[in-house]
């Protein structure tokens, strides 16, 4: 006879992260007996590891929840596991934007949660707060980043983005803004979208002359709305919000999550790439490089008046200096 499996196998870790992603008042025996289109019993016997998943069975509870398989093969360890999710002309801007309602969606499921952003560019949330601002940052990504062959011939203009794209964004940030967080700036942290709109003007890929004009303008409306929110210790749904300054180390774009017991890191590169781990190990060490960075770091929202006017000053005075160039 074929013995138990113990409280910590693989299948144990990888029927608790679906139990961590259903709503609380929903059972797993349920949940799993309708998705896998089995009974009630044999669902239990899958949890209590009487029965072995089998690896259709695995495939689609994968795809169907997105469970990490860091957690099952590297818990502790010094390997991490990471899911890739690179942008490319087959798993275009809308399906990567698509995938990052989908986690804030199952992060906001928690009554205890938490984002923790180092920034090194203006967190991408934002950025889909103001609508010229977030089509333009739409169309570099699609017309620079991913090399799109349906942008190559187009020039910039609000309404080359769709409706539904823009949508999108609008979900993100209203996700996000649920969402109690801290935020880590530089005074650097506005220069990457500067350049994005000198190289475009500078290569002629505005249909219209005012366009960059517009979109510092929204540029330097976001840095006022960020602002506002700092000083009150709130984002725009009410959500704890705190930021800090960083003089010292450039941040690399990293994101720490934690939603009731598990935390989850995304690490940004190569612009909107995405590397997604929930190996607690990872995690837990990237929680205390955040935390460290912090205490090097200056907190200007809620308190410190003085810093906090000095930072968003410089960072103003920069976009309305660039601002004037164009003019």
């Amino acid at each position: 006879m074929r013995k138990p499996y113990k409280a910590e196998n693989a299948q144990s870790v990888f029927l608790e992260q679906i139990r961590n992603r259903i709503p609380k008042n929903i059972a797993l025996a349920d949940e799993l007996a309708e998705i896998l289109n089995i009974s009630r019993d044999s669902a239990y016997r899958r949890i209590r590891g009487d029965t072995v998943l089998s690896l259709d069975e695995a495939k689609v509870l994968y795809d169907r929840y997105g469970v990490s398989l860091d957690a099952i093969f590297s818990p502790s360890s010094n390997m991490a596991l990471f899911h890739h999710r690179a942008l490319t002309v087959n798993y275009p801007l809308e399906r990567w934007m698509k995938s990052v309602v989908k986690n804030l969606k199952m992060i906001d499921q928690f009554s205890d949660r938490e984002m923790i952003i180092a920034a090194k560019d203006i967190p991408i949330f934002h950025y889909f707060r103001l609508p010229a601002l977030s089509s333009f940052k739409m169309f570099f990504w699609m017309k620079t980043v991913i090399k799109d062959p349906l942008y190559d011939e187009s020039l910039y203009h609000p309404d080359v983005i769709s409706k539904d794209l823009l949508t999108t964004g609008s979900t993100m940030w209203s996700l996000y803004s649920k969402v109690p967080s801290t935020e880590i700036w530089g005074d650097e942290a506005i220069n990457d979208t500067l350049k994005q709109i000198e190289y475009y003007s500078e290569c002629g890929f505005f249909s219209e002359k005012q366009q960059p004009v517009l979109i510092c303008e929204e540029l330097l409306s976001l840095i006022n709305m960020v602002k506002e929110e700092a000083t009150s210790g709130k984002k725009g749904d009410g959500a704890h919000y705190k930021l800090y300054e960083n003089e010292i180390i450039t941040a690399d774009n990293t994101v720490f999550g934690r939603m009731g017991g598990k935390l989850v890191v995304y690490i940004n590169y190569n612009s909107l790439n995405l590397l997604t781990t929930l190996q607690q190990a990872f995690c837990a060490k990237t929680e205390t490089y955040l935390n460290n960075l912090m205490k090097s770091s200056v907190l200007i929202s809620a308190s410190a008046e003085k810093e906090r006017n000095k930072f968003f000053n410089k960072l103003a005075n920069k976009i309305e200096g660039f601002r004037s160039r164009l003019l």
